[in-house]
């Protein structure tokens, strides 16, 4: 019979084949299947929004693919990463016969992502000390910390930064070794090690790097028996002076880990948490990713309103707001079509990310009338004092960038005024913003008040 493994490379070959290679790296290159103790099988997704995705464009199709390839007629599961109950540790006690086998078993290393490099890793205030300790992990033997902790919420870079790390180390000319594995990964290396008696060959393969990455650590908290080999792992690695580097959701002194020696070893490391992008930021992100596009399709032509709107409107992380451009790009560029607010707004129903508050001009005016001590007649007049002038400034540029009235418009509703007075504000607000002025902050917090 053929194994699930076997199956689903088999499943990813045909959705690779049909949906070409733009859609099925950015939207499901990064499912993983799991088949469950009682026999059943899980395809994964890294998040709500990615099984989501799935789901509405390749969901029957990858069930179909499955009935048809899988001998077995095995059902499937499609399910996000957080709804997943982890696995259970199965305890298999080392016999002495076991330890005198000759260690056959080794935890292959997962390809590093060229996708994930530090120079498609955009910095901003939010993971600044993130990028620079990580820089310094890949120039420096022995590092001058470890291990190297990062945390944060989903989405904001853990991920890549630990593939940047990985892919630099190795093609640095130091000739150092390293390992990238998620935390799922070591713990089913070491529980398929545990089941066929033989651990040597598994301790070997993730102790004779030079580096060794683990991302999504949290998934290994409270399991005592991995915890245990986690612990001598990357005691060992610290031990000969060898780079250790982790990420999580959580910060060390969260996990829920049930080996106070473990629990000690990760607090005494470097840990530095990456928040979620802030405006300017998350313009870097999508003018790099824009760029990236560009590579698969030399026509893409995304204008500065719609790259604006996109990076005011996709809050939550980094991956969201990927995932809306590739649909974006999806809607567009696949079809020949050009990139307009229009098809934006599609994506976005289509999406489901209509759910939140509607954003309006009212809306904007009164909130930032509100904030700066103003009444909206003032945002409105013809009066050009500074303490009315900022706040109006700040209300064209957000009317500009949470909406998608048109320029002319957007002057019409500020007291009839013309669309250049609108350019002039905007453009006024972006050089601010560029500067690092406070108004920065200011944008930020209005946007998510005005959101709701």
């Amino acid at each position: 019979m053929k194994t699930a493994g076997a199956v689903w490379r088999e499943v990813r070959a045909h959705l690779r084949r049909e949906y070409g290679d733009t859609v099925f790296s950015s939207n499901m290159a990064r499912l993983r299947v799991r088949e469950e103790a009682d026999g059943g099988l899980l395809v994964i997704a890294p998040s709500r929004f990615y099984r989501d995705w799935v789901e509405d464009h390749a969901g029957a199709r990858l069930r179909a693919l499955w009935t048809q390839l899988d001998p077995a007629n095995r059902a499937i599961q499609l399910l996000a990463e957080e709804d997943v109950v982890p696995s259970p540790v199965v305890a298999i006690s080392m016999t002495g016969e076991a330890a005198s086998r000759q260690p056959t078993t080794e935890t292959k290393p997962r390809a590093v992502s060229e996708r994930f490099t530090f120079d498609t890793f955009m910095v901003g205030p939010s993971n600044e000390m993130a990028s620079a300790a990580s820089r310094a992990i890949v120039n420096a033997s022995p590092s001058p910390f470890n291990p190297a902790f990062f945390y944060g919420d989903y989405g904001v870079g853990k991920t890549h930064l630990l593939n940047a790390i990985a892919h630099s180390v190795e093609l640095g000319g130091a000739r150092r070794k390293a390992l990238y594995l998620t935390a799922e990964e070591f713990l089913s290396g070491f529980v398929s090690a545990m089941r066929k008696k033989d651990t040597i060959g598994f301790k070997e393969s993730v102790r004779r790097v030079d580096v060794l990455l683990i991302d999504d650590v949290h998934f290994i908290a409270g399991k005592p028996k991995t915890e245990d080999e986690f612990l001598h792992t990357v005691a060992s690695l610290i031990a000969d002076e060898k780079q250790v580097v982790l990420a999580s959701h959580l910060p060390p002194s969260e996990l829920n880990v049930t080996d106070q020696r473990l629990a000690s070893l990760l607090k005494g490391g470097f840990a530095c948490e990456l928040r979620k992008p802030d405006l300017d930021l998350r313009r870097k992100i999508l003018d790099c990713k824009i760029a990236q596009a560009g590579c698969h399709y030399p026509e893409l032509a995304v204008p500065e309103t719609v790259r604006d709107f996109l990076a005011a409107r996709m809050t939550a992380s980094a991956r969201e707001l990927e995932g809306v451009l590739n649909n974006v790009i999806g809607r567009t560029a696949l079809l020949g079509r050009p990139v307009t607010m229009e098809a934006v707004e599609a994506a976005l129903r289509e999406l489901s990310i209509v759910s939140e508050r509607r954003v309006t001009v009212d809306v904007i005016q009164k909130a930032v009338a509100e904030r700066f001590g103003v009444k909206v007649a003032d945002i409105l007049s013809k009066r050009r004092t500074k303490t009315v002038v900022k706040p109006r400034h700040v209300a064209m540029y957000l009317a500009k960038t949470m909406t998608t009235r048109s320029l002319p418009d957007i002057g019409r509703r500020f007291g009839d005024r013309d669309h250049s007075t609108v350019i002039h504000a905007v453009n006024k607000i972006s050089d601010l913003i560029k500067a690092g002025d406070p108004v920065k902050d200011e944008i930020e917090s209005l946007s998510e008040e005005i959101r709701g």
